[in-house]
């Protein structure tokens, strides 16, 4: 992802409610492909959700979202980039692990869409660790995690969606065709990579909060 687009993502821009209604407004995701959104009468750019991506997570106490205002991302080598808000205890997620955790995913790409939320449907994930349940950013995001702790995430296209397979998946049909009409979109992607250059989209950009609930080692 280049420097501009990556000094975007950690600007101070944050979804705003709306002033006619009670709910949050979703604010959206800005290319050099320039569209923008209208919530109740009020635009919002998609440069905001690129900015939400950096701003307070979903899974956290209070204490922890005030905590969370001060995020610091790391970057690794493949792109992904991570921000540990809590450290939790314990074994430390290993690449053959078995992993049960909460996770709330937001599509950038999408005016931060929720299109997942395990806290709300009461039903953690349960994976293994390397053997291809999941996107390979969820994967190498999950590493190092320790039992109780919490992790923001913000996943590249190139290691989120490649297919449908692979968690994190709405558990409804349709949530999962509005998730790859738009992560698998492949004139999207085209436009989106020529208006940011050097291949980047924001088409499969994910946002992941997790939350480890507890972690074993493989059978």
């Amino acid at each position: 992802m280049p420097l501009h687009l990556l000094a975007l993502l950690a600007g101070s821009l944050v979804a705003r409610p709306c002033p006619r209604d009670d709910h949050a407004c979703s604010a959206s995701v800005t290319t050099s492909v320039t569209t923008s959104k209208r919530c109740f009468g009020h635009d919002f750019s998609r440069r905001a959700a690129l900015a939400s991506a950096f701003s307070t997570p979903a899974i956290l106490t209070a204490t922890a979202a005030r905590a969370a205002q001060q995020l610091t991302f790391d970057t690794k080598a493949s792109g992904l980039r991570y921000a540990d808000i809590k450290p939790g205890s314990g074994d430390a997620v290993t690449p053959d692990s078995r992993v049960t955790f909460h996770v709330k995913g937001r599509l950038v790409g999408k005016q931060g869409w929720v299109f997942m939320d395990t806290v709300a449907d009461d039903e953690p994930l349960r994976l293994t660790m390397g053997v291809d349940q999941m996107i390979p950013g969820l994967a190498e995001g999950l590493l190092g995690m320790r039992n109780g702790g919490t992790r923001r995430l913000v996943v590249p296209s190139s290691l989120g969606y490649t297919d449908r397979s692979r968690e994190p998946l709405p558990r409804s049909f349709g949530q999962r065709q509005r998730l790859f009409t738009t992560v698998l979109n492949q004139n999207r992607i085209r436009q989106e990579s020529i208006g940011l250059g050097d291949g980047n989209d924001v088409a499969g950009v994910v946002a992941l909060d997790l939350q480890l609930i507890n972690v074993r080692p493989p059978r």
